[in-house]
């Protein structure tokens, strides 16, 4: 869900159309996207202070529409990109069978994960696991899905889950699996997993969220396990990881222009050796709080405070500011 659109009261209570909207060039094209700016500044025990000014991404998305048949394409630029070009994002085109049922094919993002991998669909500036990128994102492959009013179900065959390279072989592929269900009114249970069978090891991942929305609340839960074997040996020992990841978000519209975010969540990263080595373990607390105020129908300031508590990886604080400008 775009996140100016839950940052207002009036849209969340009163339904109002979305902040988030599309440049219609004709009847087959329509032009979206979005600029995302920020300001932030981390205090760490370990490197002590620093503040960093970046235009973190920029983004132009193509949809287009033709009966049956749909395809979006998104250009972005990050602002750790050296090059300093647009990349392709995503490229795909679906076709819709009808009765709930379509099948899309190119480059695509992953079905997992609560937070959203676009700026424009979280409740926060940050990201909540900060140490292991347990969500995928963009792959190539096809994917099928299926939906009605009490469910949503999707599988894909990807060329890789967590490493995207284009190609298809019998050794090397990804494959996803999501099953998403409607109990009740404003609630949703979302179960997902995901396989990496590669020759440099398997990662495996499962992915649990839920949402409830309930007036100007809303509420989420997630729980991840995700497991990687590195393929190989070392000093006679096999290496690998094993995460758990959680977190609690609750957020709020307080008034017609703003919402209030606090989320806090948790990573236990344990570096696998054989029994006769041992593991060492990463433990990882962050609690976090958000305001998001909406400025206008294209413009929204968010402010984040975040701390991060930590034995191995150290603690630190970090004020950020964000600017987003949609259209």
């Amino acid at each position: 869900m775009n996140k100016l659109l839950k940052a207002s009261a009036a849209s969340l209570a009163f339904g109002s159309a979305s902040l988030f909207g599309q440049i219609e060039i004709n009847e087959n094209l329509s032009v979206t996207g979005f600029l995302d700016m920020s300001v932030v500044n981390t205090d760490s025990d370990d490197s002590g202070s620093d503040t960093s000014y970046n235009l973190d991404q920029a983004e132009l998305d193509f949809i287009f529409s033709f009966d049956n048949l749909s395809g979006q394409v998104d250009l972005n630029y990050l602002g750790d990109n050296d090059t300093e070009d647009f990349d392709l994002e995503q490229a795909f085109i679906t076709y819709d069978f009808g009765e709930g049922s379509s099948i899309t094919a190119g480059k695509f993002l992953s079905f997992h994960g609560w937070e959203t991998a676009e700026p424009t669909g979280l409740y926060q500036y940050s990201y909540a696991y900060d140490v292991v990128a347990s969500i995928p994102g963009y792959f190539n492959g096809v994917a099928y899905t299926y939906g009605d009013d009490n469910m949503d179900l999707g599988i894909s065959f990807v060329d890789s889950v967590f490493g995207a390279d284009g190609s298809l072989s019998d050794s090397d592929y990804g494959v996803e699996v999501m099953a998403k269900f409607y109990p009740a009114e404003g609630l949703t249970l979302y179960f997902g997993y995901a396989l990496d069978n590669m020759d440099a090891g398997d990662t495996d991942l499962f992915n649990f969220w839920s949402s409830y929305e309930t007036g100007v609340h809303t509420f989420a839960v997630e729980y991840n396990i995700y497991e990687q074997d590195f393929g190989f040996d070392f000093g006679g020992a096999s290496w690998g990881i094993e995460v758990d990841q959680w977190l609690l978000m609750w957020s709020v519209a307080a008034t017609e222009t703003g919402s209030f975010t606090a989320r806090v969540s948790n990573e236990s990263v344990d570096a696998v050796l054989d029994d006769s080595v041992g593991s060492a373990t990463i433990d990882l607390d962050k609690y976090t709080v958000a305001w998001i105020e909406t400025l206008t129908d294209n413009l929204a300031l968010v402010f984040e405070y975040s701390k991060v508590d930590s034995e191995l990886a150290g603690d630190y604080d970090a004020i950020a500011l964000e600017a987003l400008f949609t259209f």
